[in-house]
């Protein structure tokens, strides 16, 4: 029974799917078709007005001519028949119907019809907009029917002028068929086309039947206009018996359901390209060849669901045994990586991105003296310091859920037992599938000892300062002592960014050495449950393999965070490889053109190269994050007094006298490096200039 009802169920089903799929697919087509008709639509609306105006400017180049001036300020035989020659020229050259001149009371001197039957000689036609716009000074285009000829077309009017003081002696005309445009453009579609005026009347249609009628009924007032106008002939002007359903569907006398469509021609204020789409045309076309073709497929597809639902029911059993164990073996591995995470001896923690704590490793909260429930769920800047909290929710957050990135953050830790503690932090975001930020991985480095030895140093500095004003008349005396002081300070800066430098090494070598190894080992064991869940279960398998990529994006995240803590080619190959390995980094993490030259280096001691790498590095991040530049040009280079390091970016550049140092370790820090490195930092920059920093560096064995 319950086999029968799932075969009945999927046969329902299949022809329900059926039913569903074929209103949708009708739906999509007419969809389709509508937007098939814009297209056109929109075409043939800019092909239209292209032709309708391509006479404007040789009606201006007519009105130029000087025959045509001659013949309106002195009018006899001569200058008619000047004037005459010059206008059948252009209505050969151009193709026009005719072309002719009214002089200032509308009536006509010259014209290339003159020897034909419907001659415009000596017409009037001051009744004309186009007459009454350019006698203003204002050339017109006008569409319209011909009084004489009982033609339409364009008429193209401007204002002769006088040749010295510009007054308007009377009025040129070129007038062309709306034949040619009605043959070309509106006979290459089997839909009904429509150029209609402002009051619905059809001047241009490719059913000959329906030109100069009425597309809707009109009152008797807009009729009367319509006559008073005596734009289109004196009429009758019927109607054409269509009525509007709704915006986009019409209907004609005869019940037969359109699609409408409209666009407004450009140049031409209210005037209309209409089409119609005979709607059981549209629906015949899409209903035949789907029934023909999907009718057996569904039919077929009932009755394979039918048999299927057996074969499935006798696989679910053993296939729902198979997930229970590949689940287990799961959150072995799960639990395995959470291990790992927690005893790693390092103050990790994430937040989810309402900046709450999700994770902590244990060393976070022996180092802190929490309880790992007084953590977990509550916000991380409920242990900053206030200063601290104010900076990470105005500043910080921001950013990193911007960028998905954040480096050495000073951030002040309070402990429970209300002890604060300094520390460095550098975090990652985790994204999801979607590219979108879920979480941090975050390192918290204490630099407590460090911002202690920095502030002892700002002391030392400041009773120095102090010191300098009662030793103003013991200069001489007292200049050896000074320079003593002076290269203690030195030294204890050196010191300083040495221990720096050297607590970034450990971290990035235990990041490397151990973290790295315990994830290789755990991406290996997630390889092979990958493959071992390939033939068993497909779901698990792609868990095991989202796991495994996971883990990947791991690994590469503490190599990056290893690799700029302390990056192991300074060490390893000098300076001139590390800066080359840095600038061609930044250039793969951004779309900036990074270019790296230089000269053979001498052999310089490993505190010079740390602090030349870090002043190229601090600039190339610089130039990254506020220059907008894309190009930047790093070279290292020997002269006579040392090595010289530069680097140059073609961005917006800053005015060096106002733009604050944004992060204490910027322009200062850098000018510090090089001071304390016995070399010389200048700046170079203005705004939209680009920047140019240059650090000079005397180096021992140099002349």
């Amino acid at each position: 029974m319950i086999i029968l009802i799932l075969a009945l169920f999927a046969f329902l089903s299949a022809s329900t799917g059926g039913w569903l799929y074929y209103f949708s697919y009708r739906e999509a087509a007419f969809q389709k078709t509508e937007s098939a008709a814009y297209t056109q639509l929109t075409l043939l609306t800019r092909q239209l007005s292209t032709h309708l105006s391509e006479h404007i400017k040789p009606v201006k180049t007519l009105a130029g001519m000087g025959e045509l001036q001659a013949a309106l300020e002195t009018t006899n035989l001569e200058t008619i028949f000047q004037a005459n020659q010059i206008l059948d020229h252009f209505t050969r050259s151009l193709d026009l119907d005719v072309c002719y001149l009214l002089d200032r009371t509308g009536t006509t001197l010259c014209s290339s019809n003159r020897n034909d039957q419907d001659s415009f000689v000596g017409k009037d036609f001051s009744f004309r907009p186009y007459y009454l716009d350019a006698i203003t000074g204002m050339p017109s285009t006008y569409l319209a029917l011909g009084t004489t000829s009982r033609k339409r077309g364009v008429y193209y009017s401007h204002p002769v002028y006088t040749r010295g003081d510009n007054t308007i002696l009377g009025v040129i005309v070129i007038k062309s068929s709306v034949e040619f445009v009605e043959e070309t453009l509106f006979s290459k579609t089997d839909d009904t086309l429509l150029f209609v005026d402002p009051n619905g009347l059809i001047f241009i249609s490719n059913k000959p039947e329906l030109q100069f009628k009425l597309l809707w009924k009109l009152d008797e007032e807009k009729l009367n206009f319509i006559t008073d106008s005596r734009q289109f002939g004196n009429g009758p002007w019927d109607w054409a018996g269509f009525k509007k359903n709704n915006a986009d569907q019409i209907t004609d006398s005869l019940g037969a359901e359109y699609l409408f469509s409209s666009l407004d021609v450009p140049n031409y204020p209210d005037w209309q390209i209409i089409s119609l789409r005979n709607h059981k045309e549209i629906e015949k076309q899409v209903t035949e060849p789907f029934i023909r073709v999907i009718g057996p497929a569904v039919v077929f597809i009932s009755i394979l669901a039918g048999l299927l639902v057996f074969i499935l029911y006798q696989l679910a059993a053993q296939e729902i045994t198979r997930r229970k164990r590949a689940e287990k073996k799961l959150r072995l591995s799960e639990e395995r990586y959470r291990n790992i995470y927690h005893k790693t001896p390092i103050m990790l923690h994430s937040i989810d991105t309402e900046g709450r704590i999700i994770h902590v490793s244990d060393h976070w909260v022996e180092i802190m003296g929490f309880e790992r429930k007084e953590v977990i769920g509550e916000q991380l800047t409920r242990f900053f310091t206030k200063e601290s909290k104010k900076y990470a929710l105005n500043v910080i957050f921001p950013r990193f859920f911007s960028t998905g990135f954040c480096k050495d953050v000073p951030y002040t830790y309070v402990k429970k037992n209300n002890e604060k503690m300094d520390i460095m932090l550098s975090c990652y975001g985790v994204r999801d599938e979607e590219g979108k930020i879920i979480r941090s991985l975050a390192v918290s480095v204490d630099v407590t000892e460090k911002n202690l030895a920095q502030k002892d140093l700002q002391i030392a500095k400041e009773k120095l300062s102090q010191y300098s004003l009662d030793l103003e008349g013991q200069v001489k005396k007292r200049t050896a002592q000074l320079e003593n002081a002076q290269t203690n300070l030195k030294n204890l800066s050196k010191n300083i960014i040495a221990s720096q430098e050297r607590e970034k090494e450990l971290v990035a070598r235990e990041l490397h050495d151990h973290l790295g190894q315990v994830l290789t080992a755990l991406r290996i064991d997630a390889v092979w449950m990958e493959k071992f869940l390939k033939e068993l279960d497909t779901s698990s398998c792609q868990r095991a393999e989202r796991m495994r990529s996971l883990i990947d994006d791991t690994i590469q995240d503490v190599r990056d965070m290893a690799y700029r803590l302390r990056p192991r080619v300074l060490d390893d190959l000098g300076l001139t490889d590390a800066l080359e390995s840095l600038v061609s980094d930044f250039e793969k993490r951004s779309n900036v053109s990074c270019i790296f030259m230089h000269d053979d280096i001498p052999e310089i001691d490993k505190t010079l190269a740390t602090a030349l790498y870090r002043i190229g590095q601090e600039a190339v991040t610089n130039s990254l994050r506020h220059s907008n530049a894309t190009a930047i040009q790093v070279e290292l280079r020997t002269d006579q007094e040392g090595i010289v390091l530069t680097i140059e970016d073609n961005g917006c550049g800053f005015d060096p006298w106002i733009t604050p140092d944004r992060n204490g370790f910027g322009l200062e820090g850098m000018k510090e490096r090089a001071n304390l490195a016995g070399g010389k930092l200048t700046i170079a920059t203005c705004p939209s200039q680009g920047t140019r920093i240059c650090c000079k560096v005397k180096v021992k064995g140099e002349a």
